[in-house]
């Protein structure tokens, strides 16, 4: 992009950026909430990363406490009601001395206290070490991450709950803390990660901690480069500063064409920028360009003022002037007198940045917390002095402070719906203080005035003492109350496996109780509650929060909705008059007007209704009442239609109404993507009273108002004529028309528009709320559907669709897991018929299966479709495959290969490790090959893997199990080792029948394999194990492949094909010996 695509205001004007801000608007500038004004392009939003391990039934109460929400308002008097890691209730707590006496919730006896949301940082340096920075660049990785890790939960301990990273000294310091306290492993606050700072040659602060670019192309490269470490933002370091004596922090480093390159290259790719920034030109150049987050900016002059606040929709300014202040002031303890500090222009430039702050916030641009700590005189923990600082030298009064450290950075981090505020439904990042902020803000500089520190709705600081301990009373005989579980929600589990389950939905608690079958299994759609009856399901686990992290799907889909039109007087006539009805062009229709929206348009409550550009310009809403059919049944008379209805729910019958009108007929114009909102709920008909209003509000407007009364046909009479010719069947719903107010019948007409709410309610069922949104190409409805598919994947519900299973680069997903922690690594290979747990009574023996395992790390895996791992009816399975997942499960897993690989398989698995050697010859150093069938395979053995495969998928696996197991193991196995007969006949009848079917084709196809076995034998030291009654690999076989492959080899007495499982101590005994593993007896 040119430098030179900027407007005459010299803001740019394509790219990622959009087009050019509005100038200000009239009126009072908001100085309480200027980032409610910031609006950063929605593709540049980073992750909404989520911290793990705080317990969904986690419960905590807050009482007498005074809370600061962070919107503004004065403080105020209440209570806080916290659930899992969101808020739930704010200032008035339902049924609070209910909840103060469960003792399943921690209640805190506030006392007056202040809670308020956890502070942010706007320039956050994990990685500055207190000391020389000039030192970190020769910091060991290993100390130096343990300093990062310990600046972190400094930070939390100080109460900051929000950080934004603004330059690492190591590549990856930040992304890698990040991403641990992300995982729960390291205490810290929510952070976005950068990486190190952007400078030119001999422009850099520090070298040692510094990224080198020149120009465009190297600038370009230089961004990529840390896009794809995983950082959030990228810094480019603009301006000199004073301290190095060498970069004068007026002069700007940076040319046209390398910011303008810096910023295109990162917007591109969904990354913002933020830019140390002081010198006068390098404030403008990054308003120019689009730089998002400006440091320091403390040179800014009238232009860049200017152009700052033309452009403060897009901008947010950290000034870090706790810097500055400490620089000038109280560095002289460290060798840096205020002499030397005034000598290089540090007082100056705090006396310029201060009033440029302070014309920025009477402007409205947004000026927000952060003071560039870490340094010696800027330590770590003592972060809270910048709000002190903005109250008491940039005129913010205490409230605008702390809204700018709270709700302002919850803004940068572009997640201001769920962060740095005190209310329902906001993550649960807070603190309580033992005194008030607005009243003092150096409060929050105190620590031990911090008595909580709460992150994610987990407690990270308090005292045994806040909380109130309840004693039950003694148990009292009342009767108890039956609550009846028929508030009927769908919803989608949130382990990844898209599996669908049916709540109880408390309306008054919020809360989601699974529903369940009265055998315990747990329903999985709407249509099974229909069929067995609501009175014949149970609560099928505890209550959870239902909150923003819960799927809510539509009650009812997979099917097309039946529809009525013009069934409401007033609307007949309004539609009649409009020019958009095609139909009978009568007021008062003779016969029911019915069509159907397609399956593909319905959408749950909360999800966007599509605007679809160039398809339609008169999109129009309809709330109607949904009669969900309990009862199938073809030609139902009126008289007997009742007893078909099992309940209802709510339906937005979403128009385009042109064409509506063109094509004569409502399909196209009824059945675009999302054009069929319908819930939240579904409800028995015996839940809800006789007669049903429905109302519709667009924008908080009341727009519609009708009841079943109203209907020109009834429910029973629309029942009656859909069955006349077609069978209803349990679970169809019919939306049964809309009442008199939508869009077209206003004057003017009004038509939905990208933003517009619209909300419906019925009685009893609550409110269908959809948001507008214009449609883009990958859209929620296009993403769903695209995912969908009918081929099945066989051997997936074993894992619950796919629990705990590890996913290969190709997508494949496999049961595999690691043991150990040793350097030399063991991979396990099972056979035809067999699993991991083959293996287990062989790494346990051998001491393999401890934790703690030194010397050797073990990696075991079920192959594709055998055991736990899944496969796809259209994967082909191969020895060639088999051997191509173990390569990929070594990357995934990290599994150590320098020492060289140790391959331990069985029967079938001998040759996936014979390929997989001959493959990887440089990693493999030993083999372990148990009942090593030939290789290549014979023709008949061949045509009788083919042959059993035909049968699994004929039978199933009763008959080759019993087959198998007999003829596989020895005499002295089926006499005298009923364990281990039963083992390998269990194993086999786990087995799922198309995924062994597959194995079995896999096993035919080695008939074409052609390995150089000598050529392993040189590469790789190998022992050959057998039994002595062995029927796929006979002793004779064997003894001449030991003689090939220069291996040595075991034949044990007494023993079949089954090996492991016949003689498990014979096998431990070789593999000891050849391994020369550490056993349990002698670690």
């Amino acid at each position: 992009m040119a430098p030179s695509a900027v407007d005459q205001h010299g803001i740019m004007t394509n790219g990622t950026n959009g087009q050019q801000a509005s100038s200000v608007s009239g009126g009072k500038v908001d100085t309480k909430n200027p980032h409610d004004l910031v609006h950063f392009d929605p593709s540049l939003k980073p992750k909404s990363y989520q911290i793990k391990g705080t317990d969904a039934n986690s419960k905590v109460l807050f009482r007498d406490v005074n809370i600061i929400d962070s919107t503004g308002r004065d403080p105020f008097k209440g209570d806080v009601y916290i659930e899992g890691e969101r808020i739930k209730y704010v200032g008035e707590v339902p049924d609070i001395e209910s909840l103060a006496k469960d003792p399943k919730v921690r209640t805190v006896q506030g006392r007056g206290r202040t809670l308020m949301s956890g502070l942010g940082d706007a320039h956050t340096h994990f990685s500055w070490n207190n000391g020389d920075l000039g030192k970190l660049g020769g910091l060991g990785v290993e100390e130096h991450t343990l300093l990062t890790a310990r600046s972190a939960q400094c930070y939390i301990d100080s109460g900051y709950t929000m950080c934004f990273g603004a330059a690492s000294a190591k590549d990856r310091l930040d992304c890698v803390v990040r991403d641990a306290i992300n995982e729960g492993h390291l205490p810290g606050p929510r952070y976005l990660a950068n990486g190190k700072e952007i400078a030119v040659p001999e422009g850099d602060l520090v070298p040692g901690i510094t990224a080198f670019a020149k120009g465009p192309l190297e600038m370009r490269e230089t961004i990529r480069h840390h896009i794809d470490l995983g950082v959030d933002q990228i810094k480019l370091s603009m301006s000199g500063e004073q301290i190095c004596e060498k970069r004068d922090a007026q002069d700007c480093y940076f040319s046209d064409a390398e910011t303008a390159a810096c910023v295109d290259e990162a917007h591109r790719q969904g990354v913002r920028l933020c830019a140390h920034a002081r010198a006068r030109d390098s404030v403008k150049m990054c308003v120019k360009h689009g730089v998002d987050i400006i440091y320091h900016a403390s040179w800014t002059d009238e232009e860049g003022m200017e152009m700052l606040e033309k452009a403060k929709e897009k901008h947010i300014v950290a000034p870090g002037l706790n810097w500055l202040i400490a620089t000038v002031y109280e560095a002289g303890a460290f060798g840096y007198s205020f002499e030397k500090a005034e000598q290089v222009g540090y007082k100056k430039e705090l006396e310029v940045a201060i009033q440029s702050m302070k014309e920025m916030h009477r402007r409205g641009i947004t000026v927000l917390p952060g003071g560039d700590y870490g340094f010696a005189w800027t330590p770590h923990g003592t972060y809270a002095r910048d709000l002190e600082h903005f109250v008491k030298l940039l005129d913010f009064t205490p409230m605008e402070s702390i809204v700018a450290a709270t709700a302002g950075v919850a803004k940068l981090f572009m997640r201001d719906e769920e962060l740095g505020k005190i209310k329902p439904g906001y993550l649960a990042d807070c603190i309580l203080v033992n005194g008030n902020p607005v009243d003092d803000i150096t409060v929050l500089q105190e620590h031990d005035k911090l008595n909580i520190i709460m992150i994610n709705g987990r407690i990270h600081k308090a005292s045994y003492k806040e909380f109130a301990r309840f004693e039950q009373p003694q148990p009292t005989m009342e009767p108890s109350i039956e609550v009846k579980l028929n508030n009927f929600v769908a919803y989608e589990l949130s382990d990844g496996t898209a599996r669908t389950r049916i709540g109880h939905l408390d309306t008054e608690k919020g809360t989601i109780t699974p529903i369940a079958f009265e055998s315990g299994t747990a329903v999985e759609n709407l249509y099974q509650i229909i069929e067995v009856g609501e009175d014949k399901v149970i609560a099928g686990g505890e209550p959870f929060p239902l909150s923003d992290s819960v799927n809510v799907l539509a009650p009812i889909s997979g099917r097309d909705v039946l529809a009525v039109g013009k069934n409401y007087s007033e609307h007949a006539k309004e539609f009649n008059a409009s020019g958009y009805d095609s139909s009978d062009k009568v007021d008062i229709p003779t016969h029911p007007v019915i069509f159907t929206k397609r399956a593909t348009s319905i959408i749950a409550n909360e999800e966007d209704i599509l605007l679809h550009e160039g398809f339609t310009e008169t999109l129009d809403y309809e709330g109607e009442i949904g009669v969900i059919i309990g009862k199938g049944g073809f030609q139902i008379s009126e008289a007997d239609a009742e007893q078909h209805v099992w309940g209802y729910t709510i339906i937005n019958d979403v128009t385009a109404r042109e064409k509506q009108r063109d094509h004569k007929q409502f399909f196209i114009g009824k059945s675009a993507d999302s054009y069929c909102p319908m819930g939240p709920l579904a409800l028995p008909k015996s839940a809800l009273p006789q007669t049903l209003t429905v109302t519709t509000h667009v924008n908080g407007e009341l727009r519609q108002k009708g009841t079943t009364e109203d209907l020109i046909f009834s429910v029973p009479y629309l029942v009656k004529t859909l069955s006349e010719s077609q069978t209803l069947r349990p679970g169809d719903v019919i939306a049964t028309g809309t009442p008199a107010g939508v869009g077209f019948g206003l004057k003017p007409p009004v038509f939905l528009q990208p933003g517009d709410v619209v909300e419906v309610s019925v009685t009893g069922l609550g409110t269908l709320r959809n948001k507008v949104a214009k449609a883009d190409a990958n859209n929620h409805v296009t993403k769903r559907i695209q995912q969908e598919s009918v081929i099945p994947i066989n051997n997936l519900s074993i894992t619950n669709g796919g629990l705990g299973l590890t996913t290969l680069p190709n997508g494949k997903r496999l049961n595999a897991k690691k043991v150990g922690s040793g350097p030399q690594a063991i991979i396990f290979i099972h056979g035809l018929g067999g699993n991991m747990s083959f293996y287990e009574p062989i790494i346990s023996q051998l001491g393999l299966s401890k934790e703690d395992q030194t010397q050797y790390t073990s990696l075991l895996f079920d192959l594709e479709g055998q055991g736990m791992s899944p496969t796809k009816a259209t994967s082909k399975v191969s020895i060639e495959s088999y051997a191509q997942d173990i390569h990929k499960l070594i990357e995934v897993l990290d599994v150590p290969t320098q020492n060289g690989l140790t391959l331990v398989a069985h029967s079938m698995g001998c040759l996936v490790a014979l390929l997989f050697a001959s493959q990887h010859s440089s990693l493999v150093s030993r083999l372990v090959l148990i009942g090593p069938p030939p290789c290549p395979l014979p023709a008949a053995g061949a045509d009788g893997s083919i042959k059993r495969a035909a049968a699994v998928r004929a039978e199933g696996m009763r008959n080759v199990a019993l087959t198998v197991a007999t003829g596989g193991t020895s005499v002295k196995t089926k006499s005298d080792r009923p364990l281990a007969l039963t083992a390998v006949h269990m194993s086999l009848l786990s087995q799922d029948p198309e995924g062994y079917a597959k194995g079995c084709t896999a096993l035919a196809g080695a008939k074409d394999l052609n390995i150089d076995l000598a050529q392993i034998g040189k590469a790789s030291s190998t022992l050959l194990i057998t039994g002595e009654e062995d029927k796929v690999a006979p002793p004779a076989h064997v003894q001449k492949l030991a003689e090939v492959m220069n291996a040595k080899a075991e034949v044990l007495p007494d023993v079949g094909h089954w090996h492991v499982f016949e003689d498990v101590d014979g096998i431990a005994k070789a593999m000891q010996q050849f391994l020369a593993v550490k056993t349990l007896s002698t670690l």
